[in-house]
């Protein structure tokens, strides 16, 4: 018999590749297109992301300093 696996536990695929964007270039569409655009070269090709299964992650972490300054630390999780 088969072997039987659960997508709750399917090692990560060799084609996912997962990419940190700050909010101020992920909702700035000329910005974002450079980012993909430098992400597809890196990849093998510009103008194509067949075969790869691209997360894009936004910055959701912070931290504030006593002045009350925000800034961006990464990825929560």
């Amino acid at each position: 018999m088969g072997k039987v696996t659960s997508s709750l536990h399917t090692p990560l695929a060799n084609n996912l590749v997962r990419v940190a964007v700050p909010v101020e270039v992920a909702f700035d569409l000329k910005r974002m297109q450079q980012v993909q655009k430098s992400i597809l070269g890196r990849l093998g090709c510009l103008a194509c992301c067949s075969g790869w299964d691209i997360r894009w992650e936004f910055e959701n972490r912070f931290i504030v300093d006593k002045e009350l300054n925000v800034q961006p630390v990464g990825l929560i999780g």
